[in-house]
């Protein structure tokens, strides 16, 4: 059968927002499965190339092209604010191919359940590869559907959920992610090595599945549960040498925390350095679990880690107590935070910060009160995101009954102010969001942090020049 893997809206990348990254890795891991099975498979996401460069697509082009590969098999993976032109899409392939079978998957039709819209023949839920797999099976042959455990399915007009599927833990039992040329040509737009003047080629990577935390801003729990699973080290790196013969210079490892267990992320660190694999990747990671284990910024760094993308959240410990973030039964705290910064930064390797504003508890004063504590934070990059209630997470669920929540499922972005919060709208949160990142690029405490980090790091000066000449800043480090 032929597949097509419909990612029906790119997730922002704003510098202000997010960490500068946007390839559909769970959608290719999944097409991956598929391509094994035998059938013939192709990724549409709305980027186009042009003269060798990556650009956004228009929709109608976007769609055009997946008419024209006439599939039989439409496999959407779609978040909230993907959701409204993923069902416009699956309902205009329905009316030009009427036997077509359309599937959806990903978060938002996870927490949809049995509520996803009929021009959906299937919906998977949760991990797909090997809910996927079988269900191909069924489609191509005996369509016993209630066979095959993790799906929403019709039946007598209805939805019938099939039993939730085990977990994959055995990662390495799985096929190497699909890779398609139009994603591995994408340039990342953030502070890189090699830095963004040499149009550094990326790709996500992963070692490990979940968060064992239960953050209550985060999906990760209603998805995933909180059990880890992993990839063997082997497997991850001669990945990672496979993608540069293809190309790429810079690898993001999508995990949640890499350093979750400790004593897995060294394992990785050493076959990477045994390896030499000379490459250069970032990751994600908890403070906690690095407060405990310092020693392990060293070997990150000397195995190719460049930066660490840290969940600041806030600068406010009662804040933190609030979202429930902690490790354990010990709740992260803002010193703590400022020590595990300060020691990734002496080690050499550059601080990446989340944080979030907009929560229901915050307003004007807060917000910004709080902000003014970020200058002292030993960070290099700031993402400032606008706090969303996320379906599957704790606050939504706590939220759902108490505020109205925007129609409008394509401003559900994680940029936009989507409930009625009691004392600040839309507008003003962004007129925020704009004044903290100012703010913090131009103090002259972060003016100071990065001529000490060029002194431990010379080849960070020129990452540094060029990504503020991509956000438009007259900062330059001499």
């Amino acid at each position: 059968m032929k597949i097509a893997g419909i990612y029906p809206q790119k997730i922002e990348t704003d510098p202000k927002i997010q960490h500068a990254v946007s390839e559909p890795y769970g959608l290719q891991s999944i097409l991956a499965v598929a391509k094994k099975q035998g059938h013939e498979v192709e990724l549409f996401t709305p980027i186009d190339e042009k003269n060798g460069k990556t650009t956004a697509m228009n929709k109608e082009k976007f769609i055009e092209k997946i008419i024209e590969f006439k599939p039989d098999v439409a496999a959407f993976s779609m978040y909230t604010c993907q959701y409204t032109l993923g069902k416009k899409i699956a309902e205009i392939l329905k009316k030009q191919f009427p036997e077509i079978i359309n599937i959806a998957g990903n978060r938002y039709p996870t927490f949809l359940k049995e509520k996803i819209d009929p021009v959906f023949d299937f919906s998977v839920v949760k991990e797909g590869e090997e809910t996927f797999r079988e269900l191909l099976y069924e489609i191509e042959n005996r369509k016993n559907y209630e066979k095959v455990k993790g799906i929403f399915y019709k039946k007598n007009n209805k939805f019938t959920f099939t039993g939730i599927r085990n977990r994959i833990f055995n990662l390495d039992s799985l096929p190497d992610t699909l890779r398609f040329p139009v994603i591995l040509k994408q340039v990342y737009k953030g502070i890189s090595i090699p830095p963004l003047s040499e149009n550094p080629h990326y790709a996500i990577v992963e070692y490990s599945r979940c968060c064992y935390n239960n953050c209550k801003f985060c999906d990760n729990a209603g998805f995933w549960g909180n059990r880890l699973s992993f990839k063997s080290p082997k497997k991850v790196v001669d990945e990672m040498f496979r993608l540069k013969q293809k190309g790429v210079s810079i690898f993001y490892f999508m995990d949640l925390n890499f350093t979750a267990i400790p004593k897995k992320a060294r394992e990785l660190c050493n076959e990477m350095i045994n390896r030499n694999l000379n490459a250069n990747w970032y990751c994600m990671s908890n403070i906690a679990t690095v407060d405990k284990n310092p020693d392990l910024l060293k070997l990150m760094k000397k195995a190719g880690c460049y930066k660490i993308a840290w969940g600041v959240e806030s600068t406010d410990d009662h804040a933190l107590e609030k979202m429930n973030k902690k490790v354990g039964k010990e709740f992260t705290t803002n010193s703590q935070t400022i020590r595990v910064l300060q020691n990734a930064l002496e080690a050499g390797i550059l601080n990446q910060g989340y944080y979030i504003i907009g929560f229901p508890w915050e307003t004007e004063e807060i917000i910004l009160k709080n902000a003014k504590n970020l200058k002292n934070l030993p960070l290099h990059q700031l993402n400032i995101g606008i706090f969303t209630p996320i379906p599957l997470s704790k606050f939504y669920e706590e939220m759902a009954e108490k505020y109205k929540f925007e129609k409008n499922l394509e401003k559900h972005d994680r940029n936009t102010l989507i409930y009625n919060h009691k004392t600040i709208s839309d507008k003003k949160i962004k007129q925020l969001q704009k004044r903290i990142h100012k703010e913090f690029y131009e103090s002259p405490e972060y003016l100071k942090r990065l001529k000490k980090t060029c002194k431990i790091e010379p080849k960070f000066k020129k990452a540094f020049n060029d990504y503020f000449k991509f956000l438009g800043k007259s900062i330059r480090i001499k």
